[in-house]
Parts: structure tokens; sequence; C-alpha cells
């Protein structure tokens, strides 16, 4: 990894770290979801990044994949588990952290099992050892407080513009997954944490896109064509929401009619909100670590 590429990182990491913090202080039941996304969304380039994907705010028993909408009304419930999910990048390097916050006693254990599960993560990881067994080591974690893990959410390498770079790193001990951390790469790990049947299922709601491919072909009209040049110029492969594009013009029913379409057509990808099967509550904290050499970097703590 080049000297910019590391410096790149580490201040994407402190930006995201910083915007945690926020989020902690910041987050209140009562508060509408958009207001909450536009605030962290806000600071992000207040300190001089951009947000690698929406601020995601998913409750209780949905896990993952949920941003505000254009004029959202639905607000932050009192007694619930609420999960901020951050992402920021830096001239495309990305730091992607989470963090959950406990608004129900009766959660407190799973918070502290979701928390102590990424620390021993994180205290485990070194170049060279194989994914599975930090699988393993928060599976464990998860077992002994009475938790499952989510097994079909996991963490996963990163690379430039990608927050997928292709690689996953399970939540479990997988034992066909044989993968190694490496030296000079990225990756955020995140241990989603729950009671329920520790599967997610699709919803119906798709608050989420990103850009499938760019090379466009005949049969689109004008403003799909405006809006894929848009998104491809201002996002790249970056994951994007409807409140990014609301000053082109369009009402929120006739660019989401667009999206619609667009992912009928191939050209984007929608990610469906994300729910445990069984109405579990999930839990979910995250860090994004960079390989040096022998050395693990967490970019999203204070160094």
């Amino acid at each position: 990894m080049e000297e910019w590429e590391l410096k790149a990182y580490l201040k994407a990491g402190d930006i995201a770290r910083r915007v945690k913090e926020e989020a902690l202080r910041y987050v209140r039941p009562g508060m509408k979801l958009v207001n909450v996304c536009e605030h962290l969304e806000g600071l992000i380039r207040s300190l001089g990044g951009q947000p690698a994907f929406p601020i995601n705010i998913s409750i209780n028993e949905v896990a993952a994949h949920r941003t505000a909408l254009i004029s959202d009304d639905e607000v932050i419930p009192s007694d619930s588990v609420v999960k901020v999910d951050i992402g920021v990048h830096v001239d495309g390097f990305i730091a992607d952290t989470a963090v959950t916050l406990c608004f129900n006693p009766a959660y407190d254990l799973l918070i502290e099992a979701t928390k102590e599960a990424l620390d021993s993560a994180l205290n485990s990881v070194k170049a060279g050892i194989r994914f599975s067994e930090i699988g393993k080591v928060i599976e464990s974690i998860a077992r002994r407080y009475g938790f499952r893990v989510v097994k079909n959410l996991s963490g996963h390498s990163l690379g430039r513009y990608l927050i997928h770079a292709g690689e996953s790193i399970p939540n479990f001990y997988d034992r066909l997954n044989l993968r190694r951390f490496k030296s000079g790469a990225a990756y955020a790990i995140e241990p989603f944490l729950t009671k329920g049947f520790g599967y997610v299922k699709e919803g119906k709601l798709i608050t989420i896109y990103s850009l499938k491919r760019t090379r466009i072909k005949g049969g689109l009209s004008s403003d799909e064509v405006k809006l894929l040049n848009v998104i491809n110029e201002r996002f790249k492969t970056l994951p994007f929401t409807e409140r990014w594009l609301k000053d082109l013009g369009y009402g929120p029913s006739k660019l989401r009619e667009l999206l619609r379409k667009l992912i009928k057509r191939g050209y984007l990808r929608g990610y469906p909100v994300l729910i445990e099967i069984a109405s579990g509550v999930v839990a979910q904290f995250e860090d994004t670590i960079v390989i040096v050499d022998d050395n693990v970097v967490v970019t999203t703590r204070k160094l």
C-alpha cells in the first residue's frame, strides 16, 4: 500500500470516528430519520470527506439498508435498538463503521455481547490468519451470551470506490472460507447479533441503490439517460439514495419511477431493507482495519 493511499484511509477513518461519536451524542427517540441522516451526512462533508454510502438507520429487527427517503416521516421509536452505519470516503478510500444505540434496557446484554465480539475479533486479526478464524471468535462470544450471529451478513474487504471488494468475512466458523487477511489490504469487520433465528430476509422497501453498468444502450428515455449520467458522475460504483438526487428537479414519485425502471433494465442495483426472519432485534458494531506489514491499524478508532 502506497503512503498516499494509507493517508487517505486514515483520514476517512478519522472522519468516520468523529461522525460515529456525534451519532452517539445526537441520535434520540422521536427524531425523524431524514433529519438524522442529513445531519450526519452533512458532518461528513464538512469534515472533508464524502459519504461512501447513505447513512443507514436500521431499527430493531431491521438489520441493514434502511436510509431515509425524501420527506420521510418515520421517527426513531422509544424503547428501540438503533443501528447507525456510517461510510466515509476520501478520494475513494473508504472507512466503514457502525454503532448501536440502545434505548431499551432489555437489550443491554445484546449490545454488550456485540461490542465484545467486535473487540475480540479486532484483537485476533493479523496478516495470514483465515477469515473463518475471526468468524469463530465472533460466534463463540455470541453463543456464550446466549445469542446467535446473523449468518447471511458478513464483514468484507474494501477497495477504492468499492464497499464490497469481493471477499466476505463470516461472522461464524465457515470451514469452506479459506481466504486469509493480507498485508496492504483494508477490511470491515462487523458482527451482527440477535436473539432471533440468525438470518435476514429482503423486505419490500428499497432506499439504497448503486450503479450496475455504465454503458448505455438504446431504448432509454432522455430522463433515464440524464439520471444515469448524473449517478455515474457523482457516485461511481458507490451506493446512493434518492435524497442525493432531489436537486435534479424531479418530484419524489417521478424520481422513484425512474430508479425502478433503471433497476428493471439492469442499469442499477437496488438494496432492499434487510429484516431478521424471526423479527428478532439485531445489534451491530463495525470498524475498519488496514493491515500494513505486521501492523493492524483500526482506522475508525482513535489512533
